[in-house]
């Protein structure tokens, strides 16, 4: 017979089983602390210090919204390059001197553009100077600090185009 040699055991650390008993729960450690400290050293813009103010202002916007509703203020705009244009389309109301028109980008903050827009004599229609607005998706917001009323909408904004509220 022949003599058969006992099989060779390898090291612990050349066996891929430990590695991979080793590796899934440092790996997971090591994401945890990697987020945990990106919680502990970023800010959280979300949450706010006057909170229970904030929603009275807002109660108190939203009135704006039903007077702008229950006035029936309709309203059509132009952006052509940087000038903007907005004619009320119908209105109860007596025609304010100036309206502020925000544009608001849904995900980029720097695209977010105000102007304020000042009555034309003699008519309903409003001009002002506005930056630069590229074509794309915003959240549109028209209103009178004077006769405390707002409108808002999403709109498609193409330069040169005629859109309604």
């Amino acid at each position: 017979m022949q003599n058969i040699a006992p099989p060779q055991s390898r090291p612990w650390y050349k066996e891929p089983y430990v590695w991979m008993l080793i590796g899934f729960p440092l790996s997971s450690i090591i994401v945890c602390s990697i987020l945990l400290t990106f919680a502990i050293n970023t800010k959280d813009s979300l949450v706010r210090d006057h909170y229970y103010k904030d929603g009275l202002a807002m109660n108190q916007e939203f009135k704006w919204d039903h007077k702008a509703r229950n006035m029936d203020i309709r309203v059509e705009f132009n952006i052509h390059d940087n000038m903007a244009s907005l004619n009320v389309l119908n209105s109860r109301l007596d025609m304010p001197s100036t309206l502020l028109i925000k544009f608001s980008h849904p995900t980029l903050h720097e695209k977010d553009r105000d102007a304020l827009l000042q009555l034309t004599p003699g008519s309903r229609s409003y001009q002002g100077f506005i930056d630069a607005l590229d074509d794309g998706r915003y959240y549109m917001q028209v209103e009178c600090p004077e006769q405390s009323w707002r409108i808002r909408g999403e709109v498609f904004v193409v330069n040169g185009e005629t859109h309604s509220l």
